[in-house]
């Protein structure tokens, strides 16, 4: 008698073979395989763990388990104007699987730079952009002729309102900062606020963070803006005796205001508390260590890929994608050796 688990392998492989499911769509989850043969998720993933050693289906963390690509998307490749390396790797990590190249640009610094940078790809002949948007990119006329002429492009990390619907993968920016104010309000009684940025509130992540330490405080913070991320930090020095906390929309700002604030003697958390986002690995090599709010980069990268591969397939897809944060607890806020409401490391 064949095992139930064999039973369901070969059934997905006739689908496959029939096509029913083509060569990089998804295919049912571990829980609707289930329901379809009354049976658990460890024999379903018994019968996945068989297609997955044949090279027939290819699993990606968190997002899903896709038919393997031996032809339409093995032969595209994607371009990819990104800053962070996590999200960049993500993207690397789920189109190695399918076979599809890729190619990085260098770090953008201004309009004409990023015009360059698509001008650079679309000469690979690139089949589709990833890139992370910024307010320079509303004025990128290169940019929205492609997207007038519908060339796939998705947005990672941030989104910007350049007239165009486009699919757009970031954290869930608003849930983290929410967090990181309500941990403050409730454990550290912050009652007066700084929120320290180095990009205008037009940019979504900036704006929905803002938004999120905003309600989690039950008050508005006052916004401060540096002009670039490694600009001059020395204004927080009169702000910061005026307040109690600083919220820095990300650990690369942070690392910064604290080493200002540092060697200006104001200590922390004693005079000032002060807190992050990213997680970024400077945000453990900090003294104090920083409290911060942690996203999975890596499975932003890896979502994102899997919205283009869906965008040249000219399948549906979902315009807004958002990966969940989680709040990080260490020195910085206050706490300690405390554990409150976060996770400690």
């Amino acid at each position: 008698m064949i095992p139930l688990y064999m039973k369901i392998a070969n059934y997905l492989e006739n689908m496959i073979l029939k096509g029913k499911y083509s060569p990089g769509d998804k295919i049912p989850s571990e829980n609707e395989l289930a329901e379809q043969f009354q049976t658990t998720r460890t024999t379903v993933r018994k019968a996945l763990s068989e297609l997955e050693k044949k090279g027939i289906i290819t699993k990606v963390s968190g997002i899903g388990t896709f038919v393997t690509e031996i032809n339409i998307v093995s032969r595209k490749k994607i371009g990819i104007i990104v800053q962070n390396t996590q999200i960049i790797y993500g993207i690397i990590k789920f189109c190695s699987k399918i076979g599809s190249k890729c190619f990085v640009v260098e770090r953008i610094s201004d309009l004409e730079a990023e015009k360059n940078a698509i001008k650079e790809l679309l000469s690979m002949g690139v089949d589709g952009i990833i890139m992370e948007p910024t307010v320079m990119s509303m004025a990128n006329d290169i940019l929205k002729s492609l997207l007038k002429d519908n060339f796939p492009v998705v947005f990672v990390d941030r989104n910007v309102d350049i007239g165009f619907s486009i699919p757009v993968v970031v954290n869930d920016n608003y849930h983290g900062g929410k967090v990181l104010g309500e941990h403050m309000r409730k454990n550290h009684k912050t009652k007066k606020a700084l929120y320290v940025i180095s990009e205008d509130l037009a940019i979504s992540s900036v704006n929905e963070r803002y938004k999120g330490i905003s309600d989690g405080l039950k008050f508005s913070p006052q916004v401060v803006k540096v002009q670039k991320i490694d600009g001059d930090y020395s204004m927080l020095i009169p702000l910061s005796k005026k307040v109690d906390t600083i919220f820095f929309c990300n650990d690369m700002m942070a690392v910064r205001g604290i080493t200002t604030l540092l060697n200006a003697k104001i200590r922390i958390p004693d005079d000032v508390k002060v807190v992050g986002y990213d997680n970024d690995y400077v945000s453990k090599v900090l003294s104090p260590k920083l409290t911060t709010v942690e996203q999975d980069l890596s499975l932003i990268g890896e979502t994102a890929a899997s919205i283009m591969v869906r965008l040249i397939k000219k399948e549906e897809f979902e315009f807004e994608n958002k990966i969940h944060s989680k709040l990080v607890v260490r020195d910085s806020c206050g706490c300690g050796k405390c554990d409150r409401g976060g996770v400690k490391r």
